[in-house]
Formats: structure tokens, sequence, C-alpha cells
């Protein structure tokens, strides 16, 4: 068996398409948890209808998106997505994304 290690750049598999990336942890209405294994973080969705009280918006039209490293002392990072704009603060080229075209893949609708 070839490690990645032994593969030159031209012989390595691309990236994954999202909707194989990542692994479906928890679906509900308020929030699709999302698993990469490989990245070993989450990406926690919380769309428009979600009724958690801890999810702070300033407007009621956006998703929030959080974005969780597995590793001690890595603080986790908010996204704040509206579906014309992305990301407030990355625009549309927000790691984010991936996480979303993910779960739009999977049949979770993010931002009803």
């Amino acid at each position: 068996m070839v490690s990645d290690a032994q593969l030159t750049r031209g012989q390595r598999p691309k990236e994954l398409p999202p909707a194989m990336r990542f692994r479906v942890a928890r679906w509900s209405d308020n929030e699709l948890i999302l698993f990469d294994d490989e990245r070993q973080e989450s990406w926690i969705l919380y769309p428009p209808r979600s009724k958690y009280a801890f999810v702070k918006r300033l407007v009621p039209d956006v998703l929030i998106v959080e974005h969780r490293p597995w590793r001690p002392f890595v603080a986790s990072a908010e996204h704040t997505i509206r579906m014309q704009e992305g990301c407030t603060e990355h625009g549309m080229e927000c790691d984010a994304q991936l996480a979303i075209q993910a779960a739009v893949d999977a049949g979770f609708d993010p931002f009803r």
C-alpha cells in the first residue's frame, strides 16, 4: 500500500466533494451538526428557524455556522451567513461554505 507521502502531487486524490467529506452527526429542525473526521472538526449550522435561545442573531434571517476544532485550547468561531452575500466577515470564500454545501446536498435547508 502506498502512503500519501509517497505519492507525487499529480497522483494525490483530489479533495472530496462536501457531501462526502462531512458526516452527519445530528439533524433536527434547530441544528445540523457535521463532523469532518479527517480534519478533526465540527460544523454546526443553526438555521433561521432554530428555536435555541442561546443562538444570538442581530437579524432574524441569517444562518449561524459554528466551527469547532477538536483540539484543546483552540476556540470555536461563529460565522453569520446571509444567503445573498455569504459570511459577513469572509464573504462567499468563507470556509463555512463547504459545510453549507454539504447540508444542501444532504437535503437540509440551512436558510429556512
